[in-house]
């Protein structure tokens, strides 16, 4: 997934890759360890991480690696394993939509998944440029194959089921015109796997906020489905990536549909408000850098969470990752978040850190399930942690002569937050 640490989170998390983010350590751990003397067979790479040899093609023959492989090829490996044997494939082969497998040619899991992470669909088409995912065809999978896949994780005792998709609301779409979402098929996906041999809850990994202002009925719907509660709460990622309606409208595409672009940062509020009323617990990323963005755009963002942090009991935390060129928008330069910060972008990533920093010391003792000192021990080292990486972004503030805005304090002085601040 994230071979040479060039994925979103490796690179804010490394200082734009200054650092070796763990999975590009234990990449090329695991690289050196295929590399035996005089070997006679080759060493082939594919997977979602394949495209980080795009951006560093040199790696391909330095790290020793004979082919790698793009895109979807599910039911071709037998067929690309074969050309290979017979020294008749090329050191990079790409394969597109065109040649992208249907559900039926997608073989079913042989064991357990990592939290049983359960593949329910692949494909989205809202059409966000900076989103790989979204080139891919639209697929389905039925509810036998679900099934079968779910046993496998429940038979060694998994009980809490991960539905996999790019958006679980769009599972099933029929109206591609407003993408509202196919009430009936997502509800019965719900119920179907709720009523499998095994499971006592299950939760989607991925879905956007304007379905929940589409249809807070639907959000409401699937709580009781999954028995939803004060005590258990259903987590799910969801991408905010820009207060700004002018970068909605130019980068996120249908993101707000049925909306409009204009009307993006009022569906992020209404849409927290219905996700946590019905026990939804989001966890929100924000872009920083995307093309084109200003720093007017960046404090709208800001000018967003201060909306956001005066919903009444509003549970949901928010992760600041930098624009990483994939998608329609390859070819763009990485936003180094070490050469390329600002104060407008600044105020974006402490902001939203310091809401982090919020959630846990209200929220992670209750949301925690553990025995109690362990989870004491959590919390106190998230709490610990947290003031340790806010202390560090003050000094890198008072370093680099960055204002901090004062958070909003009421809900009205929220609403009135434009596009400069007051000095905290």
């Amino acid at each position: 997934m994230d071979p040479l640490g060039l994925g979103p989170v490796s690179m804010s998390f490394t200082m734009g890759g200054v650092l070796t983010p763990y999975t590009k350590a234990m990449f090329l751990e695991l690289v050196k360890r295929v590399q035996l003397p005089n070997r006679k067979y080759k060493v082939v790479l594919g997977g979602p991480g394949a495209w980080h040899f795009d951006y560093r093609q040199e790696m391909q023959e330095s790290l020793g690696i004979d082919h790698i492989v793009h895109g979807e090829v599910d039911h071709l490996v037998p067929e690309i394993f074969d050309r290979i044997v017979h020294d008749s494939a090329p050191p990079v082969m790409r394969f597109t939509n065109a040649t992208a497998p249907t559900v039926d040619q997608i073989p079913k899991i042989l064991g357990p998944t990592m939290h049983a992470m359960n593949e329910v669909m692949r494909g989205c088409g809202r059409g966000c440029e900076f989103c790989e995912v979204t080139l891919r065809r639209p697929r389905y999978f039925p509810f036998d194959y679900i099934g079968d896949e779910i046993a496998v994780n429940t038979k060694v005792g998994q009980s809490s089921i991960q539905l996999h998709s790019d958006d679980i609301f769009l599972y099933n779409l029929e109206n591609w015109k407003t993408m509202e979402p196919n009430e009936d098929a997502v509800k019965d996906l719900f119920r179907f796997v709720m009523a499998q041999p095994g499971v006592s809850h299950c939760y989607p990994t991925h879905g956007t906020v304007s379905a929940a202002v589409t249809n807070p009925g639907l959000i409401r719907d699937i709580s009781e489905i999954v028995h939803a509660g004060p005590d258990k709460w259903v987590g799910i990622q969801s991408g905010i990536e820009t207060g700004s309606p002018a970068l909605s409208r130019a980068v996120l595409h249908r993101k707000a549909a049925p909306f409009t672009a204009e009307e993006w940062p009022d569906l992020v509020v209404e849409g927290t408000q219905i996700l946590n009323r019905n026990y939804w617990y989001p966890a929100f990323t924000i872009i920083l850098g995307l093309p084109g963005e200003t720093p007017e755009d960046a404090w709208m963002t800001v000018d967003l969470l201060d909306r956001m942090e005066q919903i009444p009991n509003s549970h949901f935390i928010t992760a600041p990752l930098t624009f990483v060129p994939i998608g329609v928008l390859r070819g763009e330069e990485f936003y180094n978040i070490d050469e390329m910060i600002d104060e407008s972008r600044f105020n974006v990533a402490y902001r939203a850190w310091r809401h982090v920093l919020l959630e846990i010391d209200q929220d992670l003792w209750q949301l925690t399930r553990l025995p109690p000192p362990t989870r004491a021990l959590v919390v106190a080292t998230g709490r610990i942690g947290g003031r340790y990486i806010l202390g560090i972004m003050h000094r890198y503030a008072r370093r680099m002569g960055f204002r901090i805005r004062a958070p909003a304090k009421t809900r009205r002085q929220a609403e009135g937050h434009t596009l400069s601040f007051p000095a905290a």
